[in-house]
């Protein structure tokens, strides 16, 4: 099964200052404090990439039960019915039949929220300027890497760690055209 992300970008530029709803006709300083204003933000969700199982011996009835489970970081799947003990587990002669996937079961996912905050200043007709403020991960949120699928591991079912996405990142910029 499929399943695709959503992005979504939105851009609102503030009301205020020369040419807008409220404050169009203030002084030139007025005008620098509250007018030129955007805020910004992208949201983007992917629901995480599907979970590899090696070669496994399962005594279970239904291999769809591995999914069943109120997931949590320790228990990212149901590990009951798996062989355990590395001395009776498969070796590499063994025909494989256990499933590489099973549906439901993916790796933590992108949900992720960017901000942004701009302030315009035109100088002249031709001299303007851009301060810009960007956040990206808003929320701070870490993406969790994949669960440990050896089940001869003690860490069996759990994930252990976070993926090398980028935690909350804050740009100061300043561009000047002209």
């Amino acid at each position: 099964m499929t399943k695709k992300g959503v992005p979504a970008t939105g851009v609102y530029e503030l009301p205020f200052g020369k040419g807008h709803r409220f404050l169009s006709s203030t002084s030139r300083a007025i005008e620098l404090l509250v007018g030129g204003w955007q805020l910004a933000a992208t949201y983007e969700y992917q629901p995480g990439p599907l979970v590899d199982f090696g070669n496994l011996f399962y005594y279970g009835s239904d291999v769809n039960n591995v999914a069943n489970v109120n997931r949590t970081f320790n228990t990212w799947f149901n590990t009951a019915g798996f062989e355990r003990k590395a001395a009776l587990g498969p070796n590499s002669f063994h025909r494989r039949v256990f499933p590489t996937r099973i549906d439901g079961i993916r790796a933590d996912s992108t949900n992720q929220w960017n901000g942004n905050l701009a302030k315009n200043i035109a100088f002249s007709e031709s001299a303007k300027m851009q301060l810009r403020v960007n956040t990206l991960n808003l929320q701070n949120r870490s993406q969790m890497a994949g669960p440990n699928t050896d089940p001869f591991s003690t860490n069996f079912g759990r994930i252990t760690s976070q993926t090398a996405a980028t935690n909350r990142w804050i740009e100061v910029q300043a561009r000047l055209t002209f």
